[in-house]
Order: C-alpha cells, then structure tokens, then sequence
C-alpha cells in the first residue's frame, strides 16, 4: 500500500475528497476542506499503533491553525485504522510519552540508530477500522 491507494480508498470507503497534500516538506499527507491526514503505511501488523510525537503534535497544531481535524492513518497487512487525533489528544497525551532506539531510516540499509519519541495507539481508539480480505 502507498500514500495514493491509501487516499483512494479513504475517500471511497468514507465518501471524502481527500488530495494528497502540496508541497514537498509538508509533514503531513492529505488534506480536505475538514481534515488534515498523516498517513503511515506498515507491512507487518502491530496491535497497538504509534505516531511519533513530533508528528502528533506538529500535524495536531497545524490542524487548530486550520481550523481542521487532525486525522492519524494506519495501513497494515490486516487492515486500515483511522484515529481522529483531534478527538482523542487528552486520552492518547495522558498515556504518557515513551521512546524507543530505531534505525534513522527503515526502508534503507543505513545501520545508523536514532532515539525517537512516540504515543502508542490503541486499536480501540480508532474512529474506523477497514479489515482487508484475506
């Protein structure tokens, strides 16, 4: 799954008009006249989700500014997970921060390991849930 399918079928599944975001060094994906979108596409399924914290609070302000919701995607070899942020921020804030040593860059082979700060996500916080066929 890439950024483009998984709009296509956010759009399809939930009747949005979400387009991918513009501009290269937005940090997040898409957007709509109501909604901002990160999107994190895994291969392996995990059954709590993480949104690094950087992200969770850099996307969740803009989305104020913007007067939008902040919407927190995640694709898995299980299914679509969407977690509206904006509705959750107490909840998911008062779980507490924690961190973690991975690699800088997943997808290369770069050994290099960086600390990284994240919240974790439980399934049952997702707005909706999308389950592919096996």
């Amino acid at each position: 799954m890439n950024e483009q399918k998984t709009i296509t079928m956010l759009n399809q599944l939930n009747n949005l008009k979400l387009q991918k975001a513009k501009g290269r060094y937005c940090t997040y994906d898409a957007e709509d006249k109501i909604h901002i979108v990160e999107i994190k596409n895994r291969k392996s399924y995990y059954a709590t989700k993480l949104i690094e914290a950087t992200k969770l609070f850099s996307n969740y302000q803009k989305a104020q500014l913007k007067n939008k919701l902040f919407i927190y995607v995640v694709t898995d070899s299980v299914g679509l997970y969407v977690f509206n942020i904006t509705k959750n921020i107490d909840t998911i804030i008062n779980q507490g921060i924690r961190k973690n040593t991975h690699p800088a860059q997943t997808e290369f082979k770069n050994k290099r390991k960086i600390t990284k700060y994240y919240y974790a996500l439980r399934e049952d916080l997702a707005s909706f849930v999308h389950y592919f066929d096996a």
